[in-house]
């Protein structure tokens, strides 16, 4: 197999970050008005991105454990196993992830959202497993390792900078007279203080930066398959735009049901890239 790069070439990641940047800027002019005209809590699409738009975090905790089970060193039989375990609860993680997404979101049975999240996980395990049948152990293990970072580092920065953030979601400010707009840069932590001591629930505080489309760029992840089999060799920009293109129907969704104004999806979308790139650059020998 040709050592092609794990990630696309780097015109299409300047063309990803310019449109990034782009329309961060065009939020920080015009996030109100622009949610106001999209803010529509029982749209369809709104809601299905709500339910599954984070799937791709979910699935790839269980991706990185299938590669891991597929992986294992099988000279060693002490380190075969530990990494055997570490891949079963990976993949049991995402697997019970994947299974509670939707009932936050959906009004379904949580033995319906389970199913669908097995199936889901089934899927996407299967898949892997072939797809490492005949690759380099080492190349798997690396792989593996770059999407439980890259999940990991998404949940974790979004995280980092939301809960002291403090920004009022649209939906609040569309409802409680209380609550006010504010712009990214801004922290909300006064307000928030204040209309949580009030009764109003500190969730509606965690506007910027969008969690959900953190979660859903972790599709762009596909893009490394190709090191995992010859059959994907040269489709790198192909899969790594159908993540970028979930990303972007997620973000858009996000600020439909009101949970986020545009510059919250962007930045989120921006912690997915920047993560990306920077778990990559890591592991030279993917490159």
């Amino acid at each position: 197999m040709k050592n092609a790069g794990c990630l696309p070439p780097k015109r299409v990641l300047l063309w990803a970050g310019a449109f990034l940047l782009l329309m961060m800027v065009i939020g920080s002019f015009w996030d109100y008005p622009i949610s106001r005209a999209l803010y529509h809590q029982s749209n369809v699409l709104g809601l299905f991105f709500a339910a599954f738009g984070e799937y791709p975090a979910a699935l790839g905790f269980s991706a990185a454990g299938a590669m891991l089970i597929s992986a294992r060193n099988r000279e060693k039989r002490l380190r075969g196993v530990l990494q055997a375990i570490a891949g079963c609860m990976l993949l049991l993680f995402g697997a019970a992830m994947a299974a509670m997404l939707p009932t936050g979101y959906l009004d379904i049975s949580l033995g319906l959202s389970a199913v669908i999240g097995l199936a889901c996980t089934a899927l996407v395990v299967l898949g892997l497993l072939r797809l490492c049948r005949d690759g380099d152990r080492g190349t798997v293990l690396r792989v593996a390792a770059v999407f439980l970072l890259v999940v990991f580092a998404d949940i974790l920065v979004v995280n980092l900078i939301k809960i002291p953030w403090g920004r009022p979601r649209m939906r609040l400010v569309a409802v409680d007279a209380r609550a006010c707009f504010m712009p990214w840069w801004q922290p909300g932590t006064a307000l928030r203080d204040a209309l949580v001591a009030a009764g109003v629930a500190a969730e509606e505080f965690k506007s910027f930066p969008s969690g959900h489309t953190a979660n859903a760029s972790a599709l762009m992840l596909l893009c490394l398959l190709p090191k995992l089999s010859p059959k994907l060799e040269g489709k790198q920009t192909a899969l790594f735009l159908v993540g970028f293109v979930w990303a972007v129907l997620v973000a858009l969704s996000r600020i439909i049901m009101g949970a986020h104004y545009l510059t919250d999806t962007m930045a989120g979308f921006a912690v997915g890239l920047i993560s990306l790139v920077t778990v990559c650059a890591c592991f030279p020998k993917l490159k």
